[in-house]
């Protein structure tokens, strides 16, 4: 199986993760997209979803490959980024018990994007207890659409911090991690 690389990527890739009978590639050859799960998550506050984007570095994706795209520091995105989770979740049940895990994704500089995702998803697939993977990086000869791959799984509704009667599917995996702790796996459903 062949994903993107995806900043704190959403139920429906974790699933896809979960659910894999073989190993799971990260493409680290495909050309950068813009606006994507690549440096785009999205979480629910008390407003509404909002979306985090991770600040990149204009000349290194003029090289159109993943895996030589770097982050921009010249804004503090680390900082607001961290707040945002902290405004949203603090008053979920799990937030305070991974809270300092989680925090250092937000401390540490990575100089690659692909770098701070792959570190960030494989903490949030230990947390969330999916341990039938085997994660590579490779360099992919062709480039098949990956959205398809991600999109068939759902997740059951789970409680939500800012949505008691609505459930917003298919948020960023910190949203379940955080709301649902330990019990996580149990909501990603079976293939339909």
């Amino acid at each position: 199986m062949i994903l993107p690389t995806a900043y704190a990527p959403n139920i429906a890739y974790i699933s896809t993760i979960a659910q894999a009978e073989s190993r799971v590639s990260i493409d680290v050859s495909e050309p950068y997209v813009r606006q994507t799960c690549r440096n785009r998550c999205e979480i629910l506050t008390s407003q509404g979803i909002q979306k985090l984007s991770i600040p990149i570095d204009k000349p290194s994706t003029q090289s159109r490959m993943i895996k030589d795209v770097k982050i921009d520091y010249a804004e503090p995105w680390q900082r607001q980024h961290w707040r945002s989770l902290q405004t949203a979740y603090n008053n979920s049940p799990y937030f305070l018990y991974y809270q300092d895990e989680a925090a250092v994704f937000y401390e540490k500089r990575y100089d690659f994007l692909v770098d701070f995702n792959t570190e960030l998803l494989r903490w949030l697939l230990g947390k969330l207890r999916i341990m039938n993977y085997e994660l590579r990086m490779d360099c992919m000869d062709s480039h098949d659409s990956h959205s398809t791959l991600y999109t068939l799984h759902s997740t059951l509704p789970y409680q939500q911090v800012f949505q008691p009667q609505n459930f917003v599917p298919n948020l960023s995996s910190l949203d379940l991690l955080f709301n649902c702790g330990p019990e996580s796996r149990s909501f990603l459903c079976s293939k339909a």
